[in-house]
C-alpha cells in the first residue's frame, strides 16, 4: 500500500522525486606502516529527506508557501511518515531547508525542494532533586552532615601574591592621549566652520 508523504497534517502535493539518505559516522585513523586505516564507529547520522516537486497556479503555490512556511518558522519537529522511510525508526523531522524556483520559460509554475532533518529528542539534563546527597552515606561511607564547615578553604589557596594597581603602567599614557585629543577639536574647528 503506498502512503503518501505527510508532514504533520500536510499533504506534500505534486512530488516529482523522494530521496532518503543514511549515513554512518565513521573516525579514520590513520596507523603508520598498516595498509589500509582504522575505521571507530561512532554512530548513525540522522537521516535525511530531500522531495523535489512542481506546483502551477498562483494559489496551488500560495496554500503550499504558507504551510511551508508556518511551519518552518515554528521550527518545532512534526511527524513524517512515507514509503522511503518505511523501515527505519523515523517519526520526526524538522523543516531543515526548502528552495523554491520560478521561470520565466513556464510563468505558471513553480519548483520546489525540501529538505527534512530526522528529529531526536534530546536527553533530560541531570538536575538537582529534593534528596541529593542523601543516599551519599550509603554509598561511601561518609557523614552527610559534616558538610563543608570544617575545610578550611582559604588555607587551602595557599599564598596569594599582591596584584596591586594593574592600570598603574598605562595611566600617564592615557593621560597623554587625552590632552592631545582634548587639542584637535580647536584644530579642527575651522574645518567645521567651512563645511558648516
Amino acid at each position: 500500500m503506498l502512503v503518501r508523504p505527510m508532514i504533520g497534517r500536510w499533504e506534500v502535493s505534486r512530488i516529482e522525486a523522494i530521496a532518503a539518505r543514511e549515513s554512518r559516522r565513521l573516525a579514520v585513523l590513520p596507523v603508520p606502516g598498516l595498509s589500509g586505516d582504522l575505521h571507530q564507529d561512532l554512530g548513525r547520522d540522522a537521516l535525511e529527506v530531500e522531495i523535489m516537486g512542481s506546483l502551477s497556479g498562483d494559489q496551488a503555490r500560495d496554500d503550499f508557501l504558507k504551510e511551508l512556511r508556518t511551519q518552518f518558522l515554528l521550527g518545532d519537529p512534526v511527524d513524517f511518515v512515507a514509503d522511503i522511510v518505511n523501515e527505519s525508526e523515523l517519526e520526526q523531522v524538522l523543516i531543515a531547508a526548502f528552495d523554491l524556483e520560478e521561470s520565466a520559460e513556464r510563468p505558471d509554475e513553480f519548483r520546489y525542494r525540501l529538505v527534512l532533518r530526522e528529529y531526536t529528542e534530546p536527553p533530560e539534563p541531570p538536575g538537582l532533586s529534593d534528596d541529593f546527597g542523601l543516599d551519599v552515606d550509603g554509598l561511601l561511607d561518609l557523614d552527610v552532615d559534616l558538610g563543608l564547615d570544617l575545610l578550611d578553604i582559604p588555607g587551602l589557596l595557599g599564598d596569594v601574591p599582591q596584584i596591586g594597581d594593574l592600570l598603574a603602567p598605562v595611566q600617564p599614557a592615557a593621560q597623554q592621549l587625552k590632552d592631545t585629543l582634548a587639542g584637535a577639536a580647536g584644530v579642527l574647528g575651522p574645518l567645521a566652520d567651512l563645511l558648516g
